[in-house]
């Protein structure tokens, strides 16, 4: 099979699979054993078409001239493709055992692999149409997820994240309807697909547009003020589905930002404009709102979904500064911050499995009962915090960097927001650990309840990853570099 036609594996095997998954007649053990050996098995496939040299594409429906459903992998897609299989499979792992007693676990696998299907296929989008097709039925096949457990809080979770999610994608399709209607094409090219002549006759009217179908996808990037729906729906979302909620999903919407202004609106066009401060300005908003927030916040799973509010605009920050370092920046805290939030959520959901505990307050102790998810738990906060060094120091190195390099006499103003909410964190992250291993009983006096080995091994590789790729960033900062100069 041509690299091609390889394309296509990715999307539809795991969509197939989900719909399949549910019609097997087997037994819970064994229906988790399939779902997580097949989902390994397609990230294999998805990661392989990362090797596929030089041009591939292919169009798999043509509408009209310029309305096609179509894939690519360039740089921005062959990033995408590889950390959200290494994380999908991970989790799904850890789902094998968190779900060993839920009933509806086949529901939660056909939804799974499905939205597999829908992330590759929106990572591998070759224009604009293809993109939105897939980040809309992404929308619809995750949000029964959010709805898993069928009880009146997470059915109106779920309600709330499709309707922020509508919104959010009816202004992107509105801007779409000028991208067509202006340029005549939606596929994606480095530097814009507009015209001199059209951008300079049309600056204001493409201006609004683009700064509403960045405000579209910024909902999915959970940026204020449409940001409620990420604390609504992880506290009653089971824990893999928080986790891919924060690590993987909320990072489709600045896939959408990203291919907007550096792909369809060209960033020349708005650097140094109203649309760049306005941007950067919610962006930096929502940064420290959401430390604030989830320092205030009790509800274990709630304060990390405000930390996610706050930790995703770091990358919204990064893609506002239309600089070179910045956009690196934003790729790396991408990666990192999907490795370390799932981790967290994921050591969250260990605890929940164990002990049933949800409030912050109650934890006293329980780092001598699961020390061993506690163990990790400290590790990537320390990493979301921004200590040496992990990776989170790296990326928030680079975004700081990236502001710096921005020719505006208020650059600094970038990294003083950031050094400022890095400090929340080790406030609302550390206090957790130092509760579970400082206060309580002694250790010796507390039965150890750890998970076992499935839902441990997930957390621990990502947890190593966020490390080892801090100590040593070289190959992935080239990489990134390397596609980042093609478009910038």
């Amino acid at each position: 099979m041509n690299g091609n036609m390889y394309l296509m594996l990715p999307v539809f095997l795991p969509m197939l699979a989900g719909v399949a998954i549910p019609f097997l007649k087997a037994n819970r053990e064994t229906r988790a054993k399939i779902s997580v050996a097949f989902m390994f098995l397609l990230s294999i496939l998805s990661v392989s078409a990362l090797f596929f040299k030089g041009e591939i594409a292919l169009t798999l429906w043509k509408i009209t001239g310029s309305v096609k459903i179509s894939f690519s992998m360039d740089g921005v897609s062959r990033f995408y493709v590889a950390f959200v299989s290494g994380v999908w499979a991970l989790v799904g792992l850890y789902a094998w055992e968190y779900l060993e007693h839920d009933e509806k676990d086949a529901r939660f696998w056909r939804y799974y692999l499905v939205s597999y299907g829908a992330l590759m296929g929106l990572s591998m989008a070759d224009n604009l149409i293809t993109l939105y097709m897939f980040y809309e039925c992404m929308t619809l096949v995750t949000m029964p997820l959010v709805a898993h457990n069928r009880d009146k809080e997470s059915i109106a979770a779920a309600i709330k994240y499709l309707v922020y999610s509508v919104i959010g994608a009816s202004l992107a399709l509105f801007g779409i309807f000028f991208v067509g209607a202006y340029a005549g094409t939606f596929d994606f090219t480095a530097g814009g697909v507009f015209s001199q002549e059209v951008l300079n006759q049309n600056a204001g009217i493409l201006r609004v547009v683009f700064f509403l179908m960045i405000a579209g996808f910024g909902v999915k990037a959970g940026m204020f003020p449409m940001h409620s729906w990420l604390p609504t729906a992880h506290p009653v979302a089971p824990a893999p589905a928080s986790a891919v909620l924060s690590g993987v999903i909320t990072k489709m919407g600045v896939l959408g930002i990203i291919r907007t202004i550096y792909y369809i609106a060209g960033v020349n066009f708005l650097r140094g404009t109203w649309v760049q401060y306005a941007f950067m300005t919610l962006a930096l908003m929502t940064v420290v709102m959401g430390s604030t927030l989830a320092l205030k916040e009790k509800v274990f799973k709630k304060r990390l979904a405000y930390s996610t509010v706050s930790q995703v605009s770091y990358v919204l920050f990064g893609v506002s500064t239309m600089t070179a370092a910045g956009l690196v920046g934003a790729f790396l805290h991408i990666l990192f911050h999907s490795l370390i939030k799932n981790t967290l959520f994921m050591s969250a959901g260990a605890v929940i499995h164990k002990t049933e505990l949800t409030n912050v307050d109650d934890l006293r102790g329980i780092g001598r009962r699961m020390p061993k998810t506690m163990f990790l738990f400290t590790v990537v906060s320390l990493g979301l915090i921004g200590i040496p060094p992990t990776g989170g120091f790296i990326s928030k190195w680079n975004l700081a960097a990236g502001a710096l390099s921005m020719e505006q006499g208020c650059a600094w103003i970038g990294p003083a927001a950031l050094l400022l909410s890095a400090i929340l964190p080790a406030a609302y992250l550390l206090s957790v650990s130092i509760r579970g291993f400082f206060t309580g009983e002694d250790a010796s006096a507390v039965e150890k309840d750890e998970v076992s080995l499935r839902m441990l091994f997930p957390m621990g590789v990502l947890s190593c990853l966020s490390v080892i790729l801090g100590i040593f960033p070289g190959a992935v900062i080239e990489f990134i570099a390397s596609f980042v100069s093609t478009i910038i």
